[in-house]
């Protein structure tokens, strides 16, 4: 049954990268997959924002900077309290990691492009179980699908299983469990799972209706029911977390948060068949709506998006042969980390670190629709204001030819917009009794730029009011009188619809 498996497996892989897979896909685009079917969801100026925190590196960080830069991000999103502020003493955590591959990749950079780099999973997992403890029911798991059935998640004769999964460098390689008991190593002691273990009889289903495929029936393991599905069951999950990693991917263009949860599907055949997408030759709606129903199912808590390095050809290499373990992956170096509690948020910001415009990534307008989350630039609070912009364009120049990733790979297209708005002005003017008029002016004019999303005014550096009406000049008419007497700092943030972002000058008023 094994040797069965194994050559599912390396045919899988196979066909992932080869040029007939690619080939197929040639009806993956947002028109063949909507035509003119209408948008469910309307937003406007009263539609709250989806938050998405991002930290990044000007060069490769260090094993440290990798920690502090994880922290900001969860600071970003979850406040002072960072994780506290969503987990408890005693909870029960499940992370999802991205294990496809683990021993790939050229020696020496085994990891690089392809798994969760453990220093993000294991910095995580000690801050989680530093909250949880180890007592009154505390428990923590870290789960993915290996493609082999096996219960030992860290199989030595298994090359997808755990052991196998590691950052390598020379002298210097960081792994997931390097001594094979089944546990992350460091001090979390988190139990690593095999989901490829767990039978279709041993989970728990909920019921989803998609537009497309109807009903749709979701098999998840009974650990990530809520603690009010399993009622006396201490078999459950308080808090859900993703760490996926940046990548391409030859069927949805990118594979993030959203697709993450795909090696929660039960079978190693049907899920290697993409429910009915096949090797793309089928209708790749029956893919993305399942993607949906399994994100609709149980949904992430929290987000955090290993941005260090990008797969550009992704899921795995594109030049292996069956077998080849230590063909080079085709990936650059990022340098960054994403974190969320919206999905579909977060991977429309990665999407756009990779250089592609999200409109070519049906898998985003399904999350949008479904009601998983944000997909709209315009409705996307970027932790970062202009550092955004910056860091895509050290990335074109650092890696010519090679950023944006490859064009058309799963149908995403690259966007042209790598400048930022222009003219970008503040004016201020008294209305009496605490009433003033800001006027702003910004505009996109270069040719192939995507257009303005949002203005923002900032008031001492925070967001005080906001508008997605995309008009170059307009005014907001805000009431100050809580500033009575006291010295404030303005300035106007104008996003365009790739979140590049240019501020204007600060001005300084005393509020009457």
């Amino acid at each position: 049954m094994k040797k069965i498996l194994t050559i599912i497996l390396s045919v899988s892989l196979y066909l992932i990268i080869s040029g007939c897979t690619a080939r197929g896909i040639g009806n993956n685009t947002k028109e063949a997959v909507y035509g003119k079917s209408v948008q469910i969801t309307e937003l406007n100026d009263s539609s709250p924002l989806s938050e998405v925190g991002f930290a990044c590196s000007e060069t490769e960080p260090s094993d440290n900077e990798i920690k502090k830069m994880t922290d900001e991000v969860i600071e970003q999103i979850l406040g002072k309290k960072g994780l506290s502020a969503i987990i408890k003493r005693g909870n029960k955590v499940v992370i999802k990691v991205n294990m496809v591959g683990p021993g790939y990749g050229s020696v020496n950079e085994k990891g690089r492009g392809i798994i969760s780099d453990p220093r993000i999973v294991k910095h995580v997992a000690e801050k989680v179980r530093e909250i949880i403890g180890f007592e009154n029911g505390a428990d923590l798991k870290i789960i993915d699908a290996l493609f082999y059935s096996d219960k030992n998640p860290s199989s030595k004769s298994d090359k997808t299983s755990f052991y196998y999964a590691k950052l390598e460098r020379k002298n210097n390689t960081v792994y997931y469990d390097s001594d094979a008991d089944g546990l992350l190593d460091g001090s979390s002691k988190a139990e690593l799972v095999n989901l490829d273990a767990i039978k279709e009889e041993d989970r728990y289903c909920t019921t989803v209706e998609e537009p497309l495929i109807g009903d749709t029936e979701v098999y998840l393991p009974k650990f990530l029911r809520t603690k009010e599905q399993a009622g006396t069951d201490s078999n459950y999950c308080d808090v859900y977390i993703g760490i996926p990693i940046l990548k391409s991917h030859a069927f949805t263009g990118v594979t993030g948060a959203l697709k993450l949860h795909y090696g929660l599907s039960p079978g190693i055949k049907k899920r290697t068949m993409h429910h009915g997408y096949g090797w793309g030759t089928g209708d790749v709606r029956l893919l993305i709506n399942y993607l949906c129903a399994m994100n609709r199912s149980r949904k992430f808590d929290l987000v955090i998006m290993d941005a260090l390095t990008g797969n550009r050809k992704g899921p795995l290499n594109t030049s292996m042969n069956l077998g080849g373990y230590d063909m080079k992956t085709d990936y650059i170096l990022t340098n960054a980390v994403l974190c969320s509690k919206d999905s579909v948020a977060v991977d429309t910001v990665e999407t756009l670190l990779a250089g592609y415009n999200p409109e070519t990534v049906p898998l985003l307008e399904s999350a949008f629709r479904d009601g998983i989350g944000i997909n709209k630039p315009s409705h996307i609070d970027l932790k970062c204001y202009g550092k955004f912009h910056s860091h895509k364009i050290r990335l074109s120049e650092s890696n010519q030819n090679r950023y944006p990733f490859e064009d058309g790979w799963g149908n995403a297209r690259i966007h042209k917009d790598f400048s930022k708005p222009q003219s970008v002005k503040i004016k201020i003017r008294s209305s009496g009794e605490g009433q003033y008029v800001v006027d702003y002016y910004a505009e996109e004019k270069i040719i192939g730029d995507s257009g303005l999303s949002r203005i923002e005014l900032l008031i001492n550096g925070e967001r005080y009011s906001y508008t997605t009406q995309k008009c170059e000049s307009g005014t907001f008419t805000v009431n100050l009188k809580k500033f009575s007497r006291h010295e404030i700092r303005l300035k106007i943030a104008a996003w365009d619809n790739v979140l590049n972002c240019t501020l204007s000058e600060e001005i300084k008023i005393r509020v009457k």
